[in-house]
């Protein structure tokens, strides 16, 4: 598995997965000791998300 890093936040990382062709949300809520949760996206997913936010920035403008 080789994961190349596309974003990199104080409490968002993602990541690209080129041996499973997925993308890698990783999400934590910054704590001291941070708990993490990992979000794999395969293409279709990944078009999903997008108009799902597309949609929630729209509404907040």
């Amino acid at each position: 598995m080789a994961w190349i890093q596309v974003l990199d936040k104080e409490n968002l990382s993602v990541k690209f997965d080129n041996k499973d062709e997925v993308a890698l949300l990783e999400i934590n809520d910054g704590g001291i000791s941070p708990n993490y949760v990992t979000i794999r996206l395969n293409e279709t997913e990944m078009d999903d998300l997008i108009e799902a936010l597309k949609r929630i920035k729209e509404a907040l403008q």
